[in-house]
């Protein structure tokens, strides 16, 4: 699957740098939409936009109005802010909004590119992080739902009736794990890549709230693996549990 090149939205009423610049990140395979003030750029920004390039001084924007509407509408958009009339109070603004980058026109392409390119890695980073905590979230209502499925011990049922529940237990659990595992591997090294510091850790850096109930449910499937060791004998069973305790005191 091809990758959709990076989208991103310039905002200026400077006809010539409007243009020009729309057309060199073009040119760098950006796909690149053009707001010749703040009501056409309000109207055109949505959630598929990677970053957001705006000129501080033009209509509707002047008491930086549009950027605060921005800012509140798309919490986590970077923001790169270019402009010919640089202040303190416009740049401790920028500051309190957390705009990604503060550049003074005219603007040097290099330093506008890298700018670009390191907002769009962290609009990318954001949304690796929110899918895997989605993720994170859909394993956990599903072992909880398959734990309620399974039958009590000492309820009564079969050895055949109980082996087919561990089984399909087991199956759709492995098989949650496995597109969580997928996830988290790719964020990690999207992370290693696009930075040279340690890799954080990223179940901490999600700020999962339901982390500890999905802590509980691996600790579930652990307890029903003992519980149900003497009644099936596989060693496969036993190494799997084995596994899932590891990684359950890793970092204890």
């Amino acid at each position: 699957m091809v990758a959709e090149a990076p989208r991103i939205l310039l905002a200026d009423d400077e006809d010539t740098f409007r243009r020009s610049t729309c057309r060199l990140f073009e040119q760098e395979g950006y796909r690149c939409d053009c707001a010749q003030d703040s009501q056409e750029a309000s109207r055109l920004l949505t959630k598929e936009h990677d970053a957001l390039i705006s000129d501080i001084r033009m209509p509707g924007n002047m008491q930086f109005e549009f950027l605060r509407d921005i800012r509140s509408r798309f919490p986590m958009l970077p923001i790169v802010l270019v402009t010919g009339y640089p202040s303190v109070q416009t740049a401790i603004e920028s500051l309190r909004l957390s705009f990604t980058d503060y550049l003074l026109k005219p603007v040097d392409w290099p330093d506008l590119r890298r700018a670009v390119v390191e907002a769009v890695k962290k609009t990318t980073m954001l949304r690796m992080t929110a899918a895997v905590r989605e993720e994170a979230k859909r394993l956990v209502a599903s072992l909880e739902h398959l734990n309620q499925d399974l039958p009590p011990m000492g309820s009564g049922a079969n050895g055949s009736e109980l082996a087919w529940s561990l089984d399909t237990y087991l199956s759709q659990s492995f098989t949650q794990m496995a597109i969580l595992s997928d996830r988290l591997r790719a964020v990690l090294r999207s992370q290693l890549h696009g930075q040279a510091e340690a890799p954080t850790d990223v179940c901490r850096m999600m700020e999962c709230p339901r982390l500890t109930a999905y802590r509980g449910a691996l600790e579930g499937t652990v307890e029903v693996l003992a519980k149900t060791k003497h009644s099936f004998r596989s060693k496969e069973l036993g190494l799997l549990r084995a596994k899932l305790e590891q990684v359950l005191h890793a970092d204890e």
